[in-house]
């Protein structure tokens, strides 16, 4: 005698309340919801755990019997190897929602943290910033939608040859991002990522030949440039002054504080400076002159509450640049703010200034053993040199005549006359004594004018005056 079927679809389509179970699949049953609608369920308990774990699938027909005994056969083998298949969908709902944006997000948690390098460092502002701009400007508008999971070597390759045929050097700083974000999706400091394999490995084979920067002034461009600094506003002449005389790099003197002057001295601190040690510049008395503000930061901004923004610095070079090109004559390689550090550096030997104070004055950390044993900071030797370089620049601005108006000390117009003295011809003639128009040492006329004495005639001999 044939087995009666107790399960099908036509039994499905019968049943109208309660629910019917599977019985050739364990744990898969079909439930008649208050709407009318029939939907799959499964209910299970989890081998050697007390836990029972119910998993709803698809309504009927649109899941067919077929399909739904499929879809309970893969969550058996989970359940009867003691795997929560919940546990299971929970990770796959994870992966499925975890796109390189997502993924950035959470690297850059670990990078504020501190979380994100062996090193275990919290990151600069600055490192922050420059991270942020890499992704928003190259990384996020190609990737950042793409499931990290799927992302591929050949993907990422792409990525770093085309941004290579425009900007050379921004695609190594593409890469090295790339390198930095998935390899720490795919270590044990990214697990909340998970990347079983990391596919920016190798990455660095692709790196662009970069030449290193040498920029630096010369003495004939150094003469150009306070000359044309001169004609800029007071705030813009103090900043590039500072960058010339401190060698400090443009963003440690753009959001330099007031309370940064010690006696005299700018401590830079180490938040701010870029290897992390503190830095002390002890300036001479120019530079001191130039940090001197009643307000919270030495250059504030004109129209929020905070320093000024980099970029006016680089307009005001682009001002400068443009005079110097009309003293000049002819076109002038151009500079950046930062090729003032290297142009100071490079007149340390002609200043006759040793390796050792050349490289303290730039806040070079110490190499090797040295690092750990020579503790010395060479603060004395820096403020000599400080202002062995200031009155070097100082003595160019007073021979092209704009130390005065870059207020360079010493600098304070000293005036000279010339006298002369004219007698008239003739008997009882008049001497006159005349001072010609002043001048300062600088060669700049002064506003004073001409003064002139004239002595009343002498009465003669035996003439008595009225």
């Amino acid at each position: 005698m044939a087995k009666k079927i107790t399960f099908s679809p036509a039994m499905i389509d019968a049943l109208c309340e309660g629910s019917l179970a599977d019985p050739l699949t364990p744990g898969l049953a079909i439930e008649v919801l208050k709407s009318g609608k029939k939907r799959w369920r499964y209910r299970r308990q989890v081998a050697r755990q007390k836990v029972v774990a119910t998993i709803f699938g698809g309504l009927f027909p649109a899941q067919s019997m077929a399909e739904a005994r499929e879809w309970a056969r893969e969550l058996n083998s989970q359940t009867e190897a003691g795997i929560d298949p919940r546990a299971v969908q929970r990770a796959e709902k994870v992966r499925n929602e975890m796109t390189v944006a997502k993924a950035h997000g959470l690297y850059m948690i670990a990078v504020h943290e501190g979380r994100s390098s062996r090193a275990k460092r919290i990151n600069k502002p600055r490192t922050i910033k420059d991270k942020m701009d890499v992704y928003n400007h190259d990384i996020g508008p190609a990737l950042g939608n793409r499931n990290i999971y799927e992302v591929t070597e050949r993907d990422l390759i792409k990525l770093v040859e085309a941004k290579g045929k425009t900007a050379k050097v921004r695609a190594n700083r593409l890469a090295a991002e790339l390198k930095v974000i998935f390899g720490w999706a795919a270590s044990l400091r990214g697990l909340e990522v998970g990347l079983e394999t990391d596919p920016s490995k190798r990455l660095g084979d692709l790196r662009f030949p970069e030449k290193a920067r040498t920029r630096k002034l010369s003495h004939l461009e150094l003469e150009w440039f306070l000359q044309a600094l001169a004609e800029e506003e007071r705030d813009f002449q103090r900043g590039m002054l500072l960058c010339l005389l401190s060698a400090a790099r443009i963003s440690e003197m753009a959001r330099a504080r007031s309370d940064e002057i010690v006696n005299g001295v700018w401590v830079i601190p180490s938040a701010r400076a870029k290897n992390s040690f503190e830095h002390k510049i002890a300036l001479g008395p120019w530079g001191r002159s130039l940090m001197q503000t009643n307000h919270e930061w030495i250059f504030p901004a004109l129209t929020i509450d905070g320093p000024r923004n980099n970029s006016v610095w680089y307009k005001c070079r682009d001002r400068v640049l443009a005079r110097m090109e009309k003293l000049a004559g002819h076109p002038i390689e151009r500079f950046t703010p930062h090729d003032f550090r290297r142009t100071a550096r490079s007149n340390t030997k002609r200043l006759k200034v040793d390796f050792e104070t050349a490289e303290a004055m730039l806040n070079h950390v110490k190499k090797g053993m040295e690092r750990t044993y020579d503790l010395y900071e060479m603060e004395d030797e820096k403020r000599n040199w400080f202002l062995k370089w200031e009155e070097e620049v100082a003595s160019i601005a007073k021979r092209v005549g704009v130390a005065a108006a870059l207020g360079a000390p010493g600098a304070q117009t000293s005036i000279g006359y010339s006298f002369t003295v004219r007698i008239t011809k003739g008997a009882g003639g008049r001497p006159s004594y005349n001072f010609d128009t002043a001048k300062s040492r600088s060669g700049e006329k002064s506003s004073q004018t001409n003064a002139r004495i004239t002595f009343p005639q002498m009465p003669e001999k035996g003439h008595r005056p009225d």
